[in-house]
This record gives structure tokens, sequence and C-alpha cells, in this order.
């Protein structure tokens, strides 16, 4: 079937004045995240960093180079609102040396309340100098699996347990929960001001503590007890409550040579000036799209967006914002603890897909490729429930992608092919010039457009730069041509 080539001044222009705004969007965007902290009062600095969701690369980067900053601004306290399930293919050891290393305190507040410290998140907790939480948090399970859930071996986990212990040592914090929640992945939670253990539901219990965690494993701590008993250094209901209490606390810190030494904070609420930190444009974008239902959902918009360019005349928006949404959703597949098997069967299914659409079949490629795509999908993640999509996703998905071939692009192509077919006719009798031989077939330019030709086999080879006029259009929307200084036959 032949495709005209629709002239730019109808069909372009406004497409790209779309894409125009859309660069101009993302530019002022990026323009705007320069300021990465905002800065309130002035006085000894509070750097606060919040942590919210699975840590990842992007995150991890982020905390070591807040942390350098502020060394390098001589802050007075670094402060990380930390609520995570743990870590996605990073390297607690950096995270841990980073927070050790710092010559300006950090404190780690676990809250807001409902917040968890698990995995990674227990790292960082043991490692800073100041260890708060708010009631109603938990933290352990900090047995070394990665959220990807490979799981390391017994001497690994081993290694974990002592460095776990020895970040314990070092703050002064329980060295026996350091030990547990490594190695038998033992969770504290603790409780509301005024509730004692007694007064919790086991059954209520089993659906709250962090994923994977038995029950039993539960340490139910009132906040004196949490202090007391070594867990944490403060509970308060707030981070800004916490910051209240920290004027005049003394925490050891590494000094400039290596050496220990005692910094004694000096926070008031008169003159603090705290800076919120935030990861500005590109980092947002990349850890926001590290989670797996968005990488799938922008892999696959991504491409049914880059199809549907693909059949429309010119480039504009949906390419544009095709190729976007599937770089982003490529890269947090790339991020994620992704089977790449099954990934190829996503691939198989929407190739099979857009094959039954090209010949027009709609029959047993479809069904293959359905059954591909709906099998690929389910499949697509590895590790825990945080890290699937829900099945209602992956259905609404792939009743979408079937509605998107089978009618959608269907409907266009028939459009355009009934749209080409009437133009076409009106150009019987119109001259043109060959662009590409006609042997017998080839291309011709007519009326701005280029179109399949044929001449007449009589004719042999119809040189480039041939003058043709056009005499018929066939069923194939092929144009008939025959030489311009050609003289028809007389009847």
């Amino acid at each position: 079937m032949s495709r005209r080539t629709w002239p730019c001044l109808r069909v372009f222009q406004p497409r790209r004045l779309g894409v125009v705004m859309i660069l101009a969007g993302l530019l002022v965007g990026l323009l705007t995240s320069v300021v990465g902290a905002q800065t309130d009062g002035d006085g000894p600095i509070v750097d606060v960093i919040q942590v919210d969701g699975v840590i990842d690369q992007t995150i991890a980067d982020f905390v070591r180079d807040t942390v350098a900053k502020s060394n390098a601004d001589g802050a007075e306290l670094i402060a990380i609102e930390l609520n995570t399930p743990g870590g996605l293919n990073v390297s607690t050891e950096d995270i841990v040396h980073t927070i050790t290393a710092s010559e300006v305190p950090v404190l780690t507040y676990v809250g807001p309340a409902g917040a968890r410290a698990a995995g990674v998140g227990t790292y960082i907790a043991y490692a800073s100098h100041i260890l708060a939480a708010s009631p109603v948090t938990q933290m352990g399970a900090a047995t070394p699996v990665d959220l990807s859930g490979d799981e390391l071996d017994a001497r690994a986990r081993n290694e974990a347990a002592a460095e776990l212990a020895s970040l314990a040592a070092l703050r002064g914090r329980n060295l026996d929960f350091a030990e547990r929640a490594v190695t038998d992945g033992q969770v504290i939670a603790i409780l509301p001001e005024g509730q004692q253990p007694q007064d919790v539901d086991p059954d209520a219990l089993a659906g709250g503590v962090i994923d994977g965690t038995d029950p039993r494993d539960v340490l139910l701590l009132p906040p004196e007890e949490a202090v007391d008993g070594g867990f944490v250094n403060i509970v308060e209901p707030s981070l800004s409550a916490t910051l209240d209490r920290l004027s005049g606390y003394e925490v050891q810190v590494e000094g400039a040579d290596g050496d220990a030494e005692m910094v004694t904070l000096t926070l008031d609420d008169l003159n603090a000036s705290v800076r919120f930190n935030n990861l500005g444009l590109v980092r947002q974008i990349l850890h926001t799209v590290a989670n797996p239902t968005l990488a799938y959902l922008l892999f696959m918009g991504g491409v049914l967006a880059m199809l549907f360019e693909v059949f429309q005349p010119g480039f504009g928006v949906a390419g544009v914002s095709g190729i976007a949404m599937f770089g982003f959703g490529l890269y947090g597949l790339s991020v994620l603890p992704v089977n790449w098997l099954a990934f190829g069967l996503v691939v198989l299914g929407l190739v099979l897909l857009a094959l039954d659409l090209a010949v027009g079949g709609l029959g047993a490629l479809t069904g293959g490729g359905v059954l591909a795509l709906g099998v690929g999908s389910f499949l697509l993640f590895s590790g825990p429930d945080i890290l699937q999509v829900s099945l209602w996703v992956i259905g609404l998905v792939v009743l979408f992608d079937v509605i998107f071939f089978v009618v959608i692009m269907t409907t266009v192509l028939r459009a355009q092919g009934q749209q080409a077919m009437t133009g076409a006719e009106g150009l019987i009798g119109k001259t043109g010039v060959v662009r590409s031989m006609l042997n017998p077939e080839g291309h011709v330019f007519v009326e701005g457009a280029l179109w399949r030709a044929r001449a007449p086999e009589e004719f042999g080879k119809v040189r480039t730069g041939t003058p043709v006029r056009v005499v018929h259009l066939n069923d194939q929307l092929t144009l008939e041509v025959e030489l311009v200084d050609h003289e028809a036959p007389v009847p």
C-alpha cells in the first residue's frame, strides 16, 4: 500500500508548536529545580533530608551529596526523616560510611507515625549519631535480603550482623536487638504513649508489621522502654519536637584528623536555620520512575504512543511524549528486579499484535500476542509484594492494548486509506516526474507528494526525472502512469 507524504504546512506546524511547549515546560522545571534547598532563618544550619519509600541508588546518591554539602557548609546538624521498606540495589556499606565519617552530627528520625525503617533503613538508623522515632513506628528486619529478592549466604549474613552490632556498640545502643534484627529478622514496634504490650491485639499486629516478619519476632515497646533499653535516644511525635530537645545535646563525631571528638549542639528555636533539601527535578523523576507500576505503564504507554506516531504525518506531540515515556519506563525497568525472560514475552506480545495489524488479520497473531503480553506482564517483576504490579493494572493495560490495536489503529488505518483513495482519484490526468526508476514500479512525485507508481511494461525502464502523466489508480493505491511525450494510440 502506498502512503502519501502530507504537506508540512498543513499538518506539522501546530504539532511542532505542541512539541516546543512540552520542551519549554521541561526546561522551566529543570531551571526551577536548580536550588536544592530552602532556608528558613539565620544562624546554625540544620539540613533536613526526607527519605520516603524504597532507597534506590538515586536516594543513596542524594543522601551522600547532601551530607557532603552540609559538611562543606559547616552545618550544625543533618536530620534524616526516614520511612523506608528497605533498599534496592544499593550498597549498605557506602551509606553507613557516609554517615559515620560525617563531621556534622547526623540525626535519623523514624517518622511520622506509621513509618518504618526496615532493611538498609535499620543500618542508616543505627549508624546515625542520634536516633529518634515517633510513637507507632517500627524498625528492624535487617536480614540482608535486597528487595530484588537476592538473599545473601550464611557468611554474608554473619558479616551483616557483625556490622550492625558494631554500629550499636559505637553508638551505645541495644546490642542484642542489633544482632537479632539480622539473624532472626526481629522488629521493634514503639507503642503510642500510655499503651502497654498487653493492650495490643495479636491479630491486628499480624497485619501491621513489616512485610515478611513473624509477629512472634516483634518486640513491643512503650516509648520510655524504647529509650531506657537503648533502642533509640529520643521518642517524639514530630521532627520539630525532636529538634527542640537537642540544644546542648553532646554527640561524638569523627574529627577532621580521623579522631573522635565531642560536639555540643547549639540549636535554638530563635536562631536555627532549617534547610529542607529537595531531590531536584532530574533525581525526583529518576526516583519516581523506579516504581514497578509506573515503569510498566510508562514503557507500555511509550510504545503505543510511538506506534501511533508512525502512522501519522509529520512528527509531533505523540512522538515526543512517546519517546520520553519509553525512555523513562526503560530506565525504571533497568533499576528494578525484572525477569528479562518475561520482558521478552511482553515485547513478543506487542510485536505479534503489530504484525496482525499490519497484515489486517486480527486473528491468531492477535490471540498469541494477548497471551504473551498477559503472561509476560504477570511475571515481569520478582521480589516481594511491594515490587509487584497489581493484577487489575495488568488486566487494564492488556485490555487497552487490545482496544488500541484492534479498534483504534484499525480505524485510523481505514480512515487514512479512504482519505488516500479520495485524494489519489483527483490525480488522474495530472503530470509529475519519476523520483525512483519505474521498472515497472517505482515512485513518482505528483502534486507535491510522493506516490508509488507503475508504468506499462512496454515502456521498459523509465529513468528518474522523466515526466509522466497519471492515467489510472488501481485497488492497491498505485498510480498507473504513461510518458508525457507518449502519444496515445488512435482508437
